[in-house]
């Protein structure tokens, strides 16, 4: 037979310590946290500590959009400005006909949400909005946070918005996925790591700029790329590893199929090195293109010196004179990686003399390894190229995906 509770009878919470409670608040959502309050003092100082916050709108745990809001209206009038550690703000439906009052301001709303949470000094902020084809967020004032250390931005259009981080001096992590990056340039002096990943819009008729001179790692790529024109990195001293896809959807392409850009009847290209030399100063590279993606091979032509490169992973994007390239600008290689799905770009293909004569310094290069379907035409031409190269037959390990 249960025992049955009298007044007086102990709260068996009480025995409990603060973080086990605050640990019990993280797991419940956000109105079942609050009302928490009522429990007790002590429930309340608790959850008003709490450095973990979600606005989370989906649609299930709200059976209106004004419910959700005034409950985010009533958390913050209640917590205040306590510092948070963590927050995520996803506070709008899909479902447009069951928010129509708050249809045409609900990115307002997100805006004033994000300046909220960085008055409470948030660290880690994510921002998903939902639906990034209703109506542009805007960031016209750049972000102002001495304690903003990463940010997620997910499926947001940031037309006409500012992504000058520079007063967010202690941000390291900035994450951009489905996202319209629809901005003349991305600037951040403390960022450490970039991802741009899972089909990001980039602008056609012009190159946005990424200026992250403290950069350790980037990843600018997802299967299908991304769309418009390819960014312009800048230097990136201190970066050390870099993975970066050019797919179908990106705007770069040579009408003229050429493979002389340094020709000057080619008017496809910038006038300046668009990736490469901002890649240069990388550890380990992973550079991945589409077939008739150039922008790679128009980058080469600037003979980048990829001082401090030890591993390199390649698609079949290059050609013949591109590798011998590449060969001779990287001293310190000591792995190659060619992941090779079509070879004609080796079939017939011819290397001057001159090329050749040129000093290649493969002294660090321990292997090369090559995956391919089969050993081909294509691919017994790069390894006689490689031979050329004085890379010898020990050094190279062949993998065919059909066997």
């Amino acid at each position: 037979m249960p025992k049955k509770v009298v007044s007086g009878d102990k709260d068996r919470f009480d025995d409990l310590p603060d973080d086990l409670l605050r640990r019990i608040l993280y797991f419940l959502p956000g109105d079942d946290a609050m009302q928490t309050c009522v429990l007790a003092t002590r429930w309340r100082e608790i959850w008003r500590r709490t450095t973990h916050l979600c606005f989370v709108y989906d649609g299930w745990s709200f059976p209106t959009c004004e419910r959700f809001h005034q409950l985010v209206k009533l958390i913050i009038q209640l917590r205040g400005n306590s510092p948070l550690t963590y927050c995520q703000i996803n506070p709008f439906t899909d479902d447009v006909e069951n928010c129509t009052r708050f249809a045409r301001t609900r990115f307002t709303r997100t805006e004033q949400l994000m300046e909220y949470v960085l008055e409470c000094q948030v660290e880690w902020l994510v921002v998903c909005p939902g639906d990034y084809l209703d109506k542009p967020l805007s960031l016209d004032d750049r972000l102002i946070s001495r304690y903003l250390r990463t940010i997620k931005f997910e499926q947001v259009d940031f037309e006409g918005s500012s992504l000058d981080f520079s007063d967010c001096p202690a941000l390291e992590e900035l994450t951009m996925r489905s996202c319209n990056i629809f901005v003349c340039r991305i600037v951040s002096e403390s960022l450490k790591h970039l991802r741009i990943i899972e089909f990001c819009f980039f602008p056609d008729d012009c190159r946005i700029q990424i200026y992250a001179p403290r950069l350790i790692s980037l990843k600018l790529c997802s299967f299908y790329g991304f769309s418009g024109l390819t960014p312009l990195l800048e230097k990136m001293p201190l970066l050390e590893t870099a993975f970066v896809t050019i797919a179908d959807m990106c705007s770069d392409s040579c009408e003229s199929n050429r493979e002389d850009f340094n020709d000057p009847s080619c008017t496809c290209c910038d006038d300046k090195c668009v990736l490469l030399n901002g890649l240069s100063n990388a550890v380990h590279l992973k550079l991945t293109a589409k077939p008739g993606k150039f922008i790679y091979r128009w980058d080469l032509a600037w003979c980048p010196i990829f001082g401090k490169l030890k591993t390199l992973v390649l698609n079949d994007w290059f050609t013949a004179i591109d590798l011998v390239c590449i060969l001779q600008h990287s001293p310190v290689l000591k792995k190659l990686t060619l992941k090779l799905d079509n070879t004609e770009n080796f079939v017939g293909a011819t290397i001057s003399q001159k090329t050749l004569q040129q000093p290649i310094q493969c002294a660090c290069l321990v292997v090369v390894e090559i995956q391919c379907l089969k050993v081909d035409q294509g691919v017994r031409k790069i390894l006689k190229i490689l031979s050329t190269c004085g890379i010898l037959d020990k050094q190279t390990s062949i993998k065919e995906w059909l066997h």
